[in-house]
């Protein structure tokens, strides 16, 4: 037990691959501030009025974005989403009608609003590792207050799904009734969540988080000219969208 939670410390302070790659297997390796700098683009562009014909070409250009990233499935079942997003939008919704009808359309809208930012989020969680982007986001000068918490954040989700899929498997090898089944995962979840806070914040220490001065990293980024291609295209892309998106 205890060299598994050394195994699990270790994996949580290198960030190795428990949360996405450290690098593309595509055509195009970018840097993780280019996926920042896309998923500012596309936030602002959740803002700015535009028609459906742009709205596709958006989510089409984003796919695409995925594929050359070699994330083929990942834009094909983001494009199939859009599809059915859309198809109830405009065709199911409209013809049930009703008060049903009517939130159901308002909370589709918002997350049609969003799903451009939920396509790059995903891409940026799959394509880097959390040190890449403890990293990126370093090289980016973000004070340590705001850096900190962050990281551990993203390591922290991982590693607390993993926890819950072993408390389920334990759950269903003991053949817990129905009516307990709520407290026995919340309890064990909690204790796990609590326990892994504080090795967490135990090895940070030992390893001289709170030292004020800059640390080396292994990590290596460089700003290519594809990535500043790609984040050149962003900025043209929401102008465009600005002046022109809510004609078509």
């Amino acid at each position: 037990m205890g060299q598994e939670m050394l195994a699990n410390e270790k994996e949580l302070l290198s960030g190795g691959s428990i949360l996405g790659k450290p690098h593309s297997q595509g055509a195009l390796d970018l840097d993780p501030r280019t996926f920042m700098a896309v998923l500012v683009a596309v936030s602002v562009l959740a803002f700015i009025e535009k028609g459906l014909v742009v709205e596709l070409v958006l989510v089409c250009a984003v796919a695409i974005l995925q594929a050359l990233c070699g994330h083929i499935r990942m834009a094909f079942g983001f494009m199939a989403g859009y599809a059915v997003l859309v198809a109830i939008l405009h065709l199911a919704l409209p013809a049930i009608g009703g008060i049903a009808a009517t939130m159901f359309t308002i909370s589709l809208t918002f997350a049609r609003k969003i799903y451009l930012c939920l396509m790059v989020g995903t891409l940026l969680i799959s394509e880097a590792s959390a040190h890449r982007i403890a990293t990126a986001l370093a090289k980016l000068k973000i004070p340590q207050s705001v850096l900190i918490p962050l990281t551990v954040t993203l390591r922290y989700f991982p590693t607390l799904k993993e926890e819950a899929s072993h408390i389920r498997d334990a759950m269903a090898l003991r053949d817990i009734p129905v009516g307990s089944r709520v407290e026995c995962f919340v309890v064990p979840l909690v204790m796990s969540a609590t326990s892994t806070a504080d090795e967490l914040a135990r090895a940070a220490t030992c390893r001289g988080i709170e030292n004020p001065s800059p640390s080396t990293d292994t990590e290596r980024l460089s700003m290519r000219w594809f990535d500043w291609a790609v984040i050149a295209i962003s900025a043209a892309v929401v102008i465009l969208v600005a002046l022109l998106g809510g004609e078509f």
